[in-house]
């Protein structure tokens, strides 16, 4: 029978989930079931993979025969709060269609029958455990298939007083066996009846001639959104406001037993060596924060697979048009100064200038080629085989984010040299908002004294195409190093950034297009502003 207590104290969980985790970062990194930043359904190809049960359930969702059976409403357009002129403005909530994509991939996984991933949060208040108090905040709870889908009409505080929304009913996979939080109290109380959905009462609508099963034990009701009669009981009356499922509408369904694909997350290859993993001792899943390694942050469990050595001819063909050349926007007041040849070594190279308004400062671009980039591939190895080993400790750093646990940032990264402090910056990750401060600050800077080989010579190389290029020295003190693994290599080119004023009126940022690792060299005054910088 449904279990529909919100409030009272609930006991905690008896055993460890086999799949969780602390973020949502974690869980669309490591779980192949849900890569939803934001929604609770995530889906593609028009077929939905996962979805997730979270607060705010509504006043006939149900968590019955001990989860076996769950109805829950879901595909959006509820009340939510939306920031607008940097202010968060109450949305209300709207009637859902069976066109909005949601919606639309929900119904139809349940016209083709495929399972669905569910899971849960620590706030999905009709779970029958505390998952807050062990920080289990994401829960996965195992394969469902979608038994019923129906529209119906739900009270709602705006002008019409209600709106329309879907029910899903989700039906527990039994070819997983007993659901894992279950305990043997549990398991012993009987077996589960099943029925055949023609066993289910329904009825025609006399307006639309559609049929609509018995759910309801007060009456039967039309659930057609199109038809003119939806939401009316077979006299043409408005149902009660206050409606129970029927007996005979909770039981569960007869499905065919089938081969059911994997839950969960294999141990990762060096075809998946960017992604997160999931432990198999603790069951918790864990984004890659270390280079070297996958680390679990619950029990300390490592798991490590060698990653191959990328060279740089892997990277001559990659097509990139829209960095290979410069577009300034006609009403910047950004002049384009000559292109000037210079010579390094045997070969010559160019370098473009940008001369910025109003005295701000200049961006010179150095450009690399086969025949001077010998040096930046020996580079790009040294810093491979150095993160590979631990000697450069790659890390991605946390971030402050508008989002539930941890958000790591998607590229990974080491400072050298002096440390700084500098303002934040609102950016975008992976459709979250968050305010960054530099990665590179006190907390993550070693001395050069300390500093790999590879980070030295790239400060070095730098160095050297600048007094090449340019005549001149920066003495750069300060070299930040960041490594993007997965479809984001040290290209030789440099790019320049003089005066404090550029960092003062402008923002950068690095589109990586594959596998890619950058130096970023900075001069930093007494007063931790920076003045001069350049990328490698």
């Amino acid at each position: 029978m449904p279990d529909n207590r919100r409030d009272a104290p609930r006991p905690r969980l008896h055993s460890k989930p086999p799949i969780w985790a602390e973020s949502r970062q974690e869980v669309c990194e490591s779980f192949d079931w849900f890569r939803n930043y934001h929604g609770g359904v995530y889906y593609t190809g028009g077929v939905v993979k996962g979805y997730l049960l979270s607060a705010f359930s509504s006043s006939r969702d149900v968590f019955a025969h001990n989860g076996r059976l769950i109805i829950s409403h879901g595909g959006g357009r509820a009340k939510s709060l939306r920031r607008k002129d940097g202010t968060s403005q109450v949305q209300e909530a709207d009637d859902q269609q069976a066109q909005d994509k949601s919606v639309r991939a929900l119904l139809n996984t349940h016209r083709i029958g495929r399972p669905i991933a569910l899971m849960v949060d620590d706030k999905y208040s009709l779970f029958p455990y505390d998952l807050a108090t062990d920080r289990y905040t994401y829960v996965v709870l195992g394969f469902y298939r979608i038994a019923h889908a129906w529209a119906e009409r739900q009270p709602e505080n705006n002008v019409r007083g209600y709106v329309v929304r879907y029910k899903f009913a989700f039906q527990w996979c039994e070819e997983q066996g007993t659901p894992w939080w279950m305990t043997a109290h549990d398991s012993g109380q009987g077996d589960v009846h099943c029925c055949s959905e023609n066993d289910l009462v329904a009825f025609t609508c006399r307006f639309c001639r559609k049929q609509s099963p018995m759910i309801y034990v007060q009456d039967w009701i039309c659930l057609s959104p199109e038809c003119k009669a939806f939401w009316r009981t077979s006299q043409g009356d408005h149902p009660p406001a206050h409606l129970h499922y029927s007996a005979q509408f909770l039981q569960l369904l007869h499905f065919a037993p089938e081969r059911i694909e994997q839950l969960r997350p294999p141990l990762p290859t060096s075809c998946t060596i960017c992604k997160g993993w999931h432990c198999i001792k603790c069951g918790r899943l864990s984004s890659r924060y270390m280079w070297e390694r996958w680390s679990c942050r619950y029990c300390g469990e490592t798991h490590a697979v060698p990653g191959r050595i990328r060279e740089p001819n892997e990277f001559w063909d990659q097509v990139t048009p829209k960095l290979r050349t410069h577009w300034v926007a006609p009403d910047s007041g950004i002049v384009i100064a000559q292109t000037r040849f210079f010579k390094t070594g045997n070969s010559f190279s160019m370098v473009y200038t940008y001369l910025l308004p109003h005295s701000r400062g200049r961006i010179y671009l150095i450009i690399g080629s086969g025949g001077i980039n010998a040096d930046a591939d020996a580079i790009f190895r040294e810093y491979q085989e150095q993160a590979a080993n631990g000697k450069l400790l790659f890390r991605r750093s946390p971030l402050r984010a508008v989002c539930r646990g941890t958000l790591l940032t998607k590229y990974f990264s080491q400072n050298c040299g002096e440390s700084y402090q500098v303002r934040g910056v609102t950016q975008a990750h992976d459709h979250l908002a968050y305010r960054a401060q530099y990665v590179g600050g006190t907390d993550s800077t070693i001395t050069w004294e300390r500093a790999p080989s590879a980070v030295c010579r790239a400060r070095d190389l730098i160095n050297q195409r600048v007094k090449e290029a340019l005549n001149t020295e920066y003495g750069f003190n300060e070299v930040l190093s960041a490594a993007y693994m997965e479809k984001q290599s040290m290209g030789g080119d440099v790019l320049i950034m003089e005066g404090a004023g550029v960092q003062t009126y402008y923002e950068h940022t690095v589109i990586p297009m594959d596998f890619r690792i950058a130096a970023t060299a900075r001069y930093i005054d007494n007063s931790g502003q920076v003045v001069n910088s350049a990328s490698l």
